[in-house]
């Protein structure tokens, strides 16, 4: 999986990981920082620029500056500078504002950067103000639409260490990016309680959980994780055909029976054609709402929907399901694994 952002602050960033990499440019190791600079619709006065780090000062860096994107024109045209609050961000610690330059902005980094005018006059070391944090914002926001499409598409989990608690839920970090849980999407309690503020203190502060994403909202950036979610995933990864699902039955609609897979909220549609080599003249006749049944996968997408089901095929003799269906569960994973053969064998 290639995560955007995977350089944030001069370091490489992914699952966790940090590892420091030499820059090279044109070939060689470059012996200043080139910083490129970046223009952002939804930032103010952006320019695209390239430039070096000249000199580091108490409250920032002075940038120098360079001709466009290409790095085309005449060095020290123009002097940005780079205050301490606009630095690059470090996602896996905090860093003190007077270590930020010395820790984020090594010679030898290369980056891009969003350009400002120092409208107010508040930085008379340079003519432009240039920021790094809104650049790596935008970068960890991206990053963490590429994870949500992992976690909707392919059930992926992930584990994080809880930072915070509050009437409301969790506190966590993902890849560097503030994330929140729900109450909502927690694990029940063990006595059956409702989960507060001193309980979630006990039972998950500081401890590490697994979640997956729920939701990201782009306006608001904010994303909303689950726990429980991340449980429903760990099973449905492991649904293959063959397999023997046991589940309740949700709704019965003329054309078939949805069934509940046991410990998600996931369905799957059993088809009429699919519920006895008999003929059936309707689902209900054989099947009620809210029964528990067993049948097999007999196919899904790669993404884990539109799962088909069977029992059919769990019959010894046709028209089991109707006659005894009890005896058709009851002998379920000795059939399926009969199933399981002819699939392979074909």
């Amino acid at each position: 999986m290639v995560l955007y952002g995977a350089r944030l602050g001069g370091v490489a960033q992914c699952r966790g990981i940090s590892v420091r990499h030499p820059i090279r440019y044109s070939g060689r190791k470059v012996s200043r920082a080139v910083v490129r600079v970046t223009y952002e619709e939804q930032h103010r006065d952006g320019k695209t620029m390239y430039g070096y780090m000249k000199k580091a000062t108490k409250g920032g860096v002075i940038v120098e500056m360079v001709g466009d994107d290409n790095g085309g024109g005449d060095e020290g045209s123009l002097e940005g500078f780079l205050p301490w609050q606009e630095a690059p961000i470090s996602i896996n610690k905090k860093v003190k504002k007077h270590e930020t330059m010395k820790e984020l902005m090594p010679l030898g980094l290369q980056r891009e950067f969003t350009v400002y005018e120092d409208e107010d006059g508040a930085y008379a070391a340079a003519e432009v103000v240039v920021s790094a944090k809104t650049i790596d914002q935008d970068m960890m926001w991206r990053r963490m639409e590429q994870i949500n499409e992992h976690c909707t598409y392919e059930k992926e989990n992930f584990s994080v260490v809880v930072n915070g608690v509050n009437k409301g839920g969790l506190t966590a970090f993902v890849a560097g990016y503030p994330v929140f849980v729900p109450i909502s999407q927690l694990k029940r309690r063990d006595d059956g309680k409702m989960w507060d503020v001193p309980a979630l203190q006990t039972a998950y502060m500081k401890k590490r959980i697994r979640i997956t994403i729920l939701e990201v909202n782009p306006d608001q950036r904010r994303v909303v994780c689950s726990e429980v979610k991340a449980l429903e995933n760990d099973i449905i990864r492991q649904l293959e055909v063959g397999h023997v699902i046991q589940g309740k039955i949700r709704k019965i609609e003329k054309f078939g029976a949805f069934v509940g897979i046991e410990g998600t909220r996931a369905s799957a549609l059993l088809h009429i054609s699919n519920i006895s080599g008999e003929h059936v003249d309707h689902p209900a006749d054989i099947l009620s709402q809210g029964e528990y049944i067993k049948a097999v996968i007999i196919g899904m997408n790669e993404d884990y929907t539109n799962i088909s089901l069977s029992t059919s095929v769990l019959e010894k003799e046709k028209g089991d399901m109707v006659n005894d269906k009890e005896l058709v569960f009851s002998t379920a994973d000795e059939m399926a694994s009969s199933f399981r053969e002819e699939v392979l064998n074909q």
